[in-house]
């Protein structure tokens, strides 16, 4: 009986997806990709996000959002592409 309740939790676990498991799909890196090398790469070289705390990459990106003209849409994209890289879940462009 007990095997019974216990048995929706392991399906739900079973379901989810791993920790290390990115949450943008394919478009959506090959999007943010586009935007890290056409708007960052314009004007100065690829700095290494996990060189940086969380404060200082967030003030940084705040003021390089701003500084490129980002669009909200980009904006997300991108932070999101680059947070990920961070947590070590997707490869960065090179």
């Amino acid at each position: 009986m007990r095997l019974l309740l216990l048995l929706p939790l392991f399906l739900l676990a079973g379901a989810r997806a791993p920790a290390d498991s990115t949450e943008l799909g394919a478009e959506d890196i090959a999007a943010a990709r586009k935007t890290y090398v056409a708007k960052c790469a314009k004007c100065h070289k690829f700095y290494e996000p996990k060189n940086y705390s969380d404060a200082n990459w967030t003030k940084w990106m705040t003021s390089m959002s701003k500084k490129s003209k980002l669009k909200p849409e980009q904006d997300e994209l991108l932070r999101q592409y680059l947070e990920e890289y961070r947590a070590g879940k997707i490869e960065k462009v090179k």
